[in-house]
């Protein structure tokens, strides 16, 4: 289906958190779940770690090793303990189970068929207590998100070591395979006058809401909410996510 490699833009966490740094969108819902529900949490697709203060006793789940690798340094430098587990998540089998399961900032997206989206529910139902949640988002597959570039301007991060990033994109949407393909170049302009230049290619999948609704119903799920914003808005035809949190379904 993709001839890349779709995790390339990982391998490099410390350039994930530069371009991801300041998002926090996410946090107030979560926290909030996380209250609700207490502990054990499962933090699927955790990537550097961001959600580790969150508190509780904490697992997180990364395929990427870099990602885990630059995790765990960062907790030890704030002194936060985590369980950090190098896993796939459609084949995760931590032999526990947990209150509450979020996987954040679309990575349901990075899940390209209907069988990967399958198999990642069927761990989630495995490892989710009788009474316990599973938090996730997605972006709401409208003609803005499918059909504007979602960043037409080139974006510039300044290097810690006083250099520059500059990020363009680029953007294509398949719609018998319901994926849109970006490619990234990454230009880094060096404080000594270097040039390095890397391209990353992102495949993602949407999912439409009746698409979602019967997923989930068919994998065992029953949607306990639904929201169109992380303020927790209703899910309309013109919000920017889907914002789901499940039970398993009996």
């Amino acid at each position: 289906m993709i001839d890349h490699d779709n995790l390339e833009e990982f391998r490099d966490p410390q350039t994930y958190d530069l371009e991801d740094n300041g998002y926090d969108d996410d946090w107030p819902m979560t926290e909030q779940w996380a209250r609700s529900l207490g502990g054990p949490l499962l933090d699927l697709a955790c990537g550097t770690g961001r959600m580790a203060e969150l508190g509780y006793q904490v697992t997180g789940v990364d395929i990427t090793p870099e990602m885990i690798g630059w995790a765990r340094q960062k907790a030890a430098k704030q002194g936060v303990s985590i369980e950090w587990v190098v896993a796939d998540a459609r084949t995760l089998h931590l032999q526990k189970q947990f209150s509450f399961i979020y996987m954040l900032e679309n990575v349901f997206q990075f899940f390209l068929t209907r069988a990967d989206q399958e198999a990642l529910l069927a761990r989630v139902r495995e490892h989710l207590l009788p009474e316990g949640c599973f938090l996730f988002e997605t972006r709401n597959p409208t003609p803005r998100n499918l059909l504007e570039g979602r960043r037409p301007e080139p974006q510039k991060y300044t290097t810690p070591d006083g250099g520059q990033l500059v990020v363009t994109e680029q953007q294509h949407y398949d719609p018998m395979t319901q994926i849109q393909h970006y490619t990234c170049p990454h230009q880094w302009l060096h404080p000594g006058g270097q040039r390095e230049e890397k391209t990353h290619r992102t495949a993602l999948r949407y999912v439409f809401p009746q698409e979602m609704e019967a997923l989930l119903y068919y994998n065992g799920l029953q949607i306990r909410a639904c929201y169109g914003s992380w303020q927790q808005e209703p899910l309309t035809a013109t919000s920017p996510s889907m914002i789901y949190v499940c039970q398993k379904r009996v």
